[in-house]
């Protein structure tokens, strides 16, 4: 084994941890979940009903809507949305410690 397979083994672990980390935070900010449970927790605590800023957002995208058709494509829009971050979390779970592994693997393995 050369010597350059390991700093290969270290960057291509650090490139999974940076992309792992980037879709994990696409994912959060499509996910219509995340979002009401944020606002559960947040109005549990302050005692009184929050609704965050994400969600009326979209409240009021889908109800602005011109015509019934406009609001269930819009409505159709945010679902495909959280089900693309549905997915995208996943794979930013499986690219987090596969990229520590690696990273770790290319350290260790000499």
């Amino acid at each position: 084994m050369s010597f350059t397979t390991h700093p290969m083994l270290f960057f291509s672990g650090m490139a999974l941890i940076v992309i792992g980390f980037l879709l994990w935070r696409i994912a959060s900010r499509w996910d219509l979940k995340g979002h009401a449970v944020d606002s559960a927790f947040r109005s549990l605590w302050q005692r009184r009903v929050v609704i965050s800023d994400e969600l009326q957002e979209r409240y009021r995208d889908v109800r602005d809507a011109p015509s019934h058709v406009h609001r269930a494509g819009r409505a159709a829009g945010h679902a495909a949305r959280h089900f693309v971050a549905q997915v995208l979390s996943i794979a930013a779970l499986i690219m987090l410690p596969v990229g520590f592994g690696v990273a770790l693997l290319a350290i260790v393995w000499r």
